[in-house]
C-alpha cells in the first residue's frame, strides 16, 4: 500500500512537471514594448527582448506594401516567402508613400526605421516574434508625416493633345414668355449653362495625398490662336473632375413677339485637350523632394448655337 502511494506521488510530479515544461525550459523573450507610435517625418525604435530564444519575425499589414528580405549579411533572399525572417536580417518595406526597415540586428534587440509615411492617415502593422512555443505581439503605428508644399508646377506647352469641336451638349429648358401686345426683348447669356470640365489625373493616384492644403490652386494653360499658353487662369489641383464656370460672359439679345413664349435649345460644342504636366513638391522639415507627373485633361465651351420654338397664346 505504500509503494503504491509512493508511485502515485512520484507520477503526478511528474505529470506536474511536464505540464510545465513550458515555464521551465523556454525563457521568457516578452518585448520591452507592445506598442509603439513613431514619428511619419523619420523616426527610430529599438524592441528589447528579454531572451534570444525565439528564431521567426512576421510582419501583418492591413495596407498593401511592397517588401524585400535581407539576410544578416545584406543579402537579397527573396521576394515570395512572405513578410518573415528567419535569424538576424531585416526586412525593407516600401511603397509610393511610405517606406519603413524592420532589422533584427541582435539576437535580443529588433530596430525599426522610418523613412516616411507620405499618407494621409496613420499606417498601422503588426510585428509578432516568435519560436515552436509561443510567440510575442506588438503593435506598432507611424503617424503621417506633415504635408508637402508646392514649389512648382510645368506643362508640356509644346506636346500635347488637341481636337477642336470634339462634341456637342444640348441643354433645353431655358424660355421666356411675353404676356405684352408688344415686342419684348430676352438677353441670353449662353456660357452661363455650361461648364469648362477638368481633371487632374497623376501617375501615382496616391500622390494627391502629399498636399495638404485643400485649397491649393495650381495655373492651367488654355488655347489661344491656335497655340497653348499660360494665361493666369487658375484651378483647385486635386483628382476629382472640376466644373469651373466659363469665362466668357458672351450675350445674345432676342425679341420675342407679342404675347408669345419662346423656348430656347442651346447648343454648345466643346474643345477636347490633354497636356501632361510635373509638379514639384519639397517637405517642409526633412527638405525632401518628390516629383508627380500626371495629365491634365480639359473640356472647354468655345461655341454655341441657338434654336427656339413659339407658341402663341390663345385670347
Amino acid at each position: 500500500m505504500k509503494r503504491f502511494l509512493y508511485l502515485t506521488v512520484c507520477l503526478l510530479i511528474l505529470g506536474e512537471f511536464y505540464g510545465c515544461n513550458g515555464d521551465v525550459f523556454v525563457d521568457d523573450f516578452r518585448p520591452s514594448d507592445s506598442e509603439l507610435t513613431l514619428d511619419g517625418n523619420g523616426d527610430v525604435a529599438t524592441i528589447q527582448f528579454a531572451a534570444s530564444n525565439w528564431d521567426w519575425m512576421y510582419i501583418a499589414f492591413g495596407f498593401p506594401i511592397q517588401y524585400k528580405i535581407y539576410d544578416a549579411d545584406n543579402r537579397l533572399i527573396t521576394n515570395g516567402q512572405g513578410p518573415s525572417l528567419n535569424g538576424l536580417g531585416k526586412i525593407v518595406c516600401t511603397g509610393e508613400l511610405i517606406d519603413f526597415t524592420i532589422e533584427r540586428v541582435h539576437p535580443e534587440e529588433v530596430k525599426i526605421t522610418v523613412g516616411e509615411n507620405a499618407l494621409s492617415a496613420p499606417f498601422q502593422f503588426q510585428l509578432r516574434a516568435s519560436n515552436e512555443y509561443e510567440w510575442q505581439e506588438i503593435y506598432v503605428e507611424i503617424s503621417p508625416t506633415d504635408r508637402y508644399v508646392m514649389d512648382s508646377i510645368i506643362y508640356s506647352l509644346d506636346a500635347y493633345s488637341y481636337d477642336p469641336e470634339n462634341r456637342i451638349e444640348k441643354k433645353e429648358g431655358v424660355s421666356f414668355h411675353n404676356l405684352t401686345d408688344g415686342s419684348s426683348t430676352y438677353t441670353l447669356f449662353p456660357f452661363e449653362s455650361f461648364y469648362h470640365f477638368m481633371r487632374f489625373k497623376s501617375d501615382v493616384p496616391e500622390a494627391f495625398q502629399l498636399l495638404g492644403e485643400a485649397g491649393l490652386t495650381v495655373e492651367i494653360p488654355s488655347m489661344k490662336d491656335g497655340y497653348l499658353v499660360m494665361n493666369g487662369k487658375r484651378a483647385p489641383f486635386i483628382s476629382a473632375q472640376q466644373m469651373l464656370s466659363c469665362p466668357n460672359t458672351e450675350q445674345e439679345a432676342d425679341i420675342i413677339p407679342p404675347r408669345t413664349s419662346r423656348y430656347y435649345t442651346l447648343s454648345m460644342v466643346y474643345d477636347w485637350l490633354e497636356t501632361r504636366y510635373t509638379l514639384y513638391v519639397s517637405h517642409p522639415k526633412t527638405k525632401k523632394q518628390r516629383i508627380v507627373t500626371g495629365t491634365l485633361h480639359s473640356e472647354m465651351p468655345v461655341k454655341y448655337h441657338i434654336t427656339h420654338k413659339d407658341i402663341p397664346f390663345n385670347n
